[in-house]
């Protein structure tokens, strides 16, 4: 049995690192419109990657995704343009430790006149800007001490699939094996004597 769990152990660091979501928020930001605390805003989020070159940290580019408040900032970045453009500019974490990323949108019409961006950078804030002519519009919401963080891995389908599989193996190898164990002591098969 334990050369089982040997191999087991060699196989699982043979193979490459899979890939896994990662599930944050982060409560509480100053609101620069009010000026005020807002003790319920959140800004949810999450990532799926992998530690591919196994250095202790996601980096940016081993992450196939980067959703913040619903919208992928990683799968955005093929429709970037020369007026638009889309994307995670930076981004590491490291299980247990901190998670750092820097991701928006920005545009704006060929002339120029009217356009607009929506940039998250951890830490610091959440930002937002309109223009037009004639007309800015702006507002944030800052990081400060106060800012809680709640990360969690979630669990994805084929984890599940995996773990019931492993789990399977396990019960059929110690189900063999008490089958072996009353095939060569028969003894064990006969029933109690009436003494």
């Amino acid at each position: 049995m334990p050369r089982t769990f040997l191999c087991a152990a060699l196989l699982a660091c043979a193979l490459p690192a899979t890939a896994e979501t990662w599930q944050f928020t982060y409560t509480g930001f100053h609101d620069s419109v009010t000026g005020t605390f807002a003790a319920d805003r959140q800004l949810v989020g999450s990532f799926t990657g992998a530690d591919v070159d196994r250095d202790g940290t996601i980096a940016r580019s081993e992450i196939t995704s980067l959703i913040l408040q619903g919208y992928d900032y990683v799968g955005c970045e093929t429709d970037s343009n020369e007026y638009w453009h889309c994307g995670a500019e930076a981004f590491s974490y490291g299980p247990g430790g901190a998670l750092s990323f820097s991701a928006g949108q920005y545009g704006s019409d060929p002339e120029g006149w009217v356009g607009g961006g929506h940039y998250f950078i951890s830490g610091d804030g959440e930002y937002s800007y309109n223009f037009r002519p004639e007309y800015w519009d702006e507002w944030s919401y800052r990081w400060t001490e106060e800012t809680r963080f709640a990360i969690s891995p979630a669990p994805e389908p084929a984890t599940w699939a995996m773990l019931g599989a492993g789990l399977a193996l396990v019960m059929l190898a110690r189900r063999r094996q008490a089958v072996q164990q009353l095939l060569s002591h028969p003894q064990l098969l006969a029933p109690p004597s009436g003494d």
